[in-house]
């Protein structure tokens, strides 16, 4: 099945998150995109050279930032009822995805890191593809 990589938008990605950057009316300096009330949060590095994935994660009760660091990365992700409908993104900007969100990254590059930031404690679920998924670009 061949998939279209999409750049992301404010628009085409609200059903998984929130894009890191600043509304189109924000005068001020600072302005909060998200904001989890109820459970502390860590902040880590991930790095990969994965260029085909066999499965999608989602963490239920934490949003999940996936900010770009090095290296060109694809961003994989599906709404919680149907992981098998996901799309791919060119991560070139930080999100931030909803919790519940099916999410997987591949590398493009021989090797890519990102920046997340989540709860402190995570709950993780996975979903197993049919096949394993690969990046072919022609």
């Amino acid at each position: 099945m061949k998939k279209t990589i999409l750049n992301i938008s404010r628009e085409n990605f609200s059903p998984f998150g929130d894009v890191i950057e600043f509304s189109s009316d924000c005068e001020e300096r600072f302005e909060i995109i998200t904001k989890e009330q109820a459970e502390p949060w860590r902040i880590a590095v991930y790095r990969y050279k994965e260029k085909s994935i066999s499965k999608m994660e989602n963490h239920p009760t934490s949003m999940e930032s996936f900010e770009p660091l090095t290296g060109t990365t694809l961003l994989m992700v599906a709404e919680n009822k149907t992981p098998q409908d996901y799309k791919v993104f060119l991560l070139d900007k930080p999100v931030c995805l909803h919790k519940g969100i099916w999410h997987q990254v591949i590398s493009l590059s021989s090797e890519a890191s990102v920046k997340i930031t989540e709860n402190l404690e995570v709950t993780s679920q996975f979903y197993e593809f049919d096949k394993e998924i690969e990046v072919i670009i022609s």
